[in-house]
């Protein structure tokens, strides 16, 4: 029986925090991310947090799912860039 392979991300945490605030990340990631904590931060939500524990867990679950995207997003990049490189390379 084949088990099913999961396909994790190779960004860590503390990649993933040092690429934001690096000029190579793609400005796309960091909006992402941007708007992860924007809408955080911002009184205006779908669920308020006067509702208690129901609109802090909408405030937590649009931060792990833009993370989530962010995070892939960035993996890919990182991938290409390597593939990129790796091409350039056997051309020369």
């Amino acid at each position: 029986m084949k088990q099913k392979q999961t396909k994790y991300s190779k960004v860590t945490l503390g990649k993933f925090i040092r690429a934001l605030f690096s000029k190579e990340t793609p400005t796309y990631i960091k909006a992402i991310v941007g708007l992860a904590v924007a809408y955080t931060v911002f009184p205006i939500d779908a669920l308020p947090d006067i509702l208690g524990v129901v609109g802090l867990v909408d405030d937590a679950a649009v931060i792990g799912v833009l993370t989530t995207i962010a995070m892939t997003l960035l993996d890919n990049y990182n991938k290409q860039t390597v593939e990129i490189t790796r091409d350039f390379e056997e051309m020369n």
